[in-house]
């Protein structure tokens, strides 16, 4: 599992914090014991015990023992069990590529990773279990921390129930003798934020007493409660709570007693807000994973008589600590908020109470298929990168949309997926897409102009994971039904895709005739987009049949027409190409131009499926001006870059770049496997400034010291000393993951097999003290 993260630090994708960790010391210590021997830990409790939180932090403090990262999934807005391991493999930055299960490819990703994944809110996606069990059997080091209401009950689970927060002793309510208590410093730091002039103080220490031991420790109870200070003092605070608790603990008698509490305190929160507030909040628990204020307006204004402004609605839910701020979005309707799964439960059961609550979740519905396809429109030009940022904050709010589709109207939910395919392609979501285009052309029948869009969107995403296959298949109904209704675009865009999968599974001379029959079907429709992804496939096609100036004139125009409407990823990816058919030529300086644009796009938008092709590019760059061992890295970064993302090179790119390489080959006999092995191990953020570099040849015949950075010489010289990697590493302040990487390094730089010929070479070489 290749590291993407800085060189001396693990990757890891866990939030930061922005509020202080408070107490809980005896728990982390027991995690932390309990992780040591399990390599699955379930932290369980009622809703509001700070799992979460706490899960959060153990991650935090046990990083440096898990060399390949530490990363968080966040479950709670997931509403399919079939959606569990795309979430992780998102999670872990595993790209959604190739021909095999993604079970299979995250077995194969994870099998030796010594990283740790922390899954959080698992109860309501239990069926998904196995599947987890399934990851750690194929595993060795790999551990999960799972935060759950309830336990997954699989073999070698351990798990932790976690205890409300120590509450004060009653008998000592002094401000000295309860400062110490757990859910006392939580309250008063939290009550501090809300209104800073509150200090903890004898006159209030006995009401903060009761308010803790009122709320059973619970931690999101005391931070709710805490908020409150800024309106009314402890013992009036007190006093609501003892008047308004017996009322509102009529929860189910089957839950636990520290979860009617919370949704006491929940509904003591609710009970604050006026009536506008309170409906918008209800109308506001459809959304999932953000809301923003254009949303909410659209939404919830449109489908419900509030009785208030949304803007002065959201105000008071946030002031109430019902609604949270979140990052905002680029173009996505301004401030975004984001509400925690308990509250928004508690949320969507009153708006169960209301008479609207079917025209809230059908505006909901219709205004995120309306952004789809407004993204869809906007995807193919200047726009393109700002909306497919919007569309992924926003992708748990499309799903929860085609759900709501998809029971009620499914030929909407297909016309909302077709929308989705290109986002789908190129953010790297295949399985889910393809998952959901089939079931829903296998729901909805009717033959439209919807129905060839969703079957060419499919058939892109079958190209994307090698299944050429079933992308023929697909792309042959597109085109039948295009041609039945007369729709020249579907039509042509699904000769593309078909010329495209020939491509891909090494036949171009049969993709030929497709793609030109596409660009003259798009003759006078006044789609450039369309033509310049026409233009890339013709292109691709003279390449790989050997008609190098004809591609690059393919090449040429394509990039063209995506400048003039601002379309970037095809641009990128024909200039990419362009770059290749260039070098073909003997136009080294034309080639390495066109690649060095292509890669920062490609990367920028995210667009990261493509970047292994990019870099066999710069390989033949390289191969082709006599930088033999630049050529090999570059390739084993290429490949590299292929496993850590689980699908396989496009053949006839994977047969370009061996005949590159062979020269290479031939001149560097078995070093060459050496040299590819450490381009492999080159992280991305490593990689690209390399390829982009264009440096020359290492001068290795000037002697081996002088290949060497200043670090390795460091390590060298302490490898030679006789320190083992995990004492080079405290020595140099380094992760022991990083000193592996540099010992490997020198090895190879130097072709050697072993420490010992090293540490015989920096005493030859001056390396050492001379007392050593």
């Amino acid at each position: 599992m290749p590291s993407t993260g800085a060189p001396d630090q693990a990757p890891d994708n866990v939030p930061r914090q922005l509020t202080s960790f408070i107490g809980r010391e005896r728990e982390l210590q027991e995690l932390k014991r309990l992780l040591e021997r399990s390599r699955l830990l379930t932290l369980t409790g009622p809703g509001g015990s700070g799992k979460t939180r706490l899960c959060l932090q153990l991650g935090a403090e046990v990083a440096d023992g898990f060399p390949d990262g530490v990363y968080f999934v966040a479950l709670a807005p997931v509403g399919n069990p079939d959606l569990v391991l795309s979430s992780i493999a998102q999670g872990i930055g595993l790209r959604d590529a190739g021909d095999r299960p993604l079970l299979d490819r995250l077995r194969s990703h994870l099998e030796n990773a010594q990283a740790l994944i922390l899954l959080d809110n698992f109860e309501h996606l239990i069926a998904a279990a196995p599947l987890i069990a399934q990851i750690l059997q194929a595993t060795v080091t790999l551990k999960f921390a799972v935060t759950s209401r309830a336990p997954l009950h699989l073999t070698g689970e351990q798990e932790f129930e976690v205890p409300p927060m120590q509450v004060p002793d009653p008998q000592c309510a002094t401000a000295a003798a309860v400062a110490g208590c757990e859910s006392v410093r939580l309250f008063t730091e939290r009550a501090r934020a809300a209104r800073p002039s509150f200090v903890l103080d004898d006159e209030n220490a006995a009401s903060i007493t009761r308010i803790t031991r009122r709320l059973d420790g619970l931690p999101l109870a005391v931070e709710l409660a805490a908020a409150r200070i800024k309106l009314l003092p402890p013992a009036s605070l007190l006093a609501r709570l003892e008047h308004s608790l017996p009322v509102l603990v009529g929860g189910a008698r089957d839950l636990p007693e520290r979860q009617q509490t919370l949704r006491a305190t929940i509904a003591w929160s609710y009970g604050l807000l006026g009536t506008g507030a309170r409906r918008l909040l209800a109308a506001c628990s459809v959304f999932r994973g953000g809301i923003s204020v254009e949303d909410a307006e659209s939404v919830c204004a449109a489908a419900i008589d509030l009785g208030v402004e949304v803007l002065d609605g959201l105000e008071e839910l946030v002031d109430q600590s019902l609604l949270r701020p979140v990052e905002e979005v680029a173009g996505a309707g301004g401030p975004r908020f984001g509400m925690l799964f308990l509250v928004r439960e508690y949320a969507a059961e009153r708006l169960a109470e209301l008479p609207e609550r079917a025209r809230v979740e059908e505006s909901h519905a219709v205004a995120f298929l309306a952004l789809a396809e407004a993204a869809g429109r906007r995807l193919q030009g200047p726009g393109e990168q700002e909306w497919l940022d919007r569309l992924e904050a926003e992708h748990q709010n499309i799903r929860a949309a085609i759900d709501w589709y998809t029971l009620h109207e499914p030929c909407e939910a297909l016309r909302l997926a077709a929308a989705m395919s290109r986002f789908w392609g190129v953010r790297g979501h295949f399985t889910e897409g393809r998952r959901r285009l089939k079931a829903l052309l296998d729901a909805c029948g009717v033959e439209s102009p919807t129905r060839v869009k969703a079957l060419n969107g499919a058939a892109s995403l079958a190209i994307d994971q090698g299944d050429d296959v079933d992308a023929r298949d697909l792309a042959g109904k597109s085109i039948r039904l295009s041609r039945e209704l007369g729709y020249r675009r579907g039509e042509a865009i699904a000769l593309v895709f078909l010329g495209r999968s020939l491509i891909a599974s090494g036949h171009p001379a049969e993709a030929g005739p497709h793609v030109e029959r596409a660009l003259e079907l798009l003759e006078g429709l006044d789609d450039p987009a369309a033509v310049a992804t026409a233009l890339l496939y013709a292109g691709l096609a003279a390449h790989f049949t050997g008609r190098f100036e004809e591609s690059c004139a393919r090449y040429e125009r394509s990039v063209e027409l995506c400048r003039a409407a601002g379309y970037r990823s095809v641009a990128a990816r024909s200039l990419q190409q362009l770059g290749k058919s260039r070098l073909e030529l003997g136009d080294i300086r034309g080639a390495r131009s066109a690649l060095e644009e292509a890669l920062p796009t490609c990367l920028e938008l995210g667009d990261r499926w493509v970047v292994p092709v990019v870099m066999t590019g710069f390989a033949g760059v390289a191969a082709r001006t006599g930088r033999p061992r630049r050529a090999l890295r570059l390739a084993g970064v290429a490949r590299g870059l292929c496993e850590a993302g689980q699908f396989s090179m496009p053949v006839p790119v994977e047969a370009e770049l061996e005949r590159w390489l062979a020269p290479a080959r031939n001149q560097l006999g078995s070093a060459a496997a050496q040299i590819m092995a450490e381009g492999r191990r080159m992280s991305l953020a490593e990689a690209v400034p390399y390829a982009l570099a264009d440096e020359p040849e290492e001068a290795w015949h000037t002697g081996p010291r002088r290949a060497l950075t200043r670090r390795e010489l460091e390590v060298a010289a302490l490898v030679a000393q006789g320190l083992t990697n995990r004492r080079i590493a405290e020595q140099l302040y380094l992760s022991v993951r990083t000193v592996d990487t540099h010992v490997d390094h020198v090895l190879t730089k130097l072709g050697f097999s072993n420490r010992t010929q090293l540490a015989a070479w920096a005493h030859e070489a001056g390396l050492l003290p001379k007392d050593t």
